[in-house]
């Protein structure tokens, strides 16, 4: 492979314009799946199970690859951590949509999508990198 080519190819720029690209048609994808199968209810379970699902896989990417010794595994978190994870998970949605419930006087179902969440969100990559980290 010309050392052009791979210089190309391994950008930053490259990297997270394939990683995000992929990351966002999951998460669009994804939530059009959930919502068909689940139809529209009163939680916002699509958006939901991706922001959870993402941090999973960011748990798994960082353990991986975040601080690995070796500097030619670390860009592998630019493709996947920050672009396929920035493009997938939703927290600007989430914050959109919790807002609407507010506005909506729901606060109660508000809060529970707020800390329901956060906290599996930070289970979800806690116990990812647990098991990373058993596998490195």
């Amino acid at each position: 492979m010309p050392e052009w080519f791979a210089a190309c190819v391994l950008h930053p720029f490259t990297l997270l314009m394939v990683g995000g690209g992929i990351g966002a048609n999951a998460r669009y994808w994804l939530g059009k799946w959930i919502r068909e199968v689940h139809g529209e209810i009163a939680f916002p379970w699509a958006t939901f199970t991706i922001n959870v699902a993402g941090s999973v896989v960011l748990g798994f990417v960082a353990s991986a690859f975040l601080h690995h010794p070796n500097e030619s595994r670390r860009v592998w978190y630019l493709l996947l951590g920050t672009g396929f994870c920035g493009g997938f998970t939703t927290f600007s949605t989430f914050s959109l949509e919790t807002l609407e419930l507010m506005r909506e006087g729901r606060t109660g179902t508000a809060a529970a999508y707020v800390f329901g969440s956060v906290a599996a969100g930070l289970f979800g990559v806690w116990l990812a990198m647990k098991l990373g980290e058993r596998g490195a």
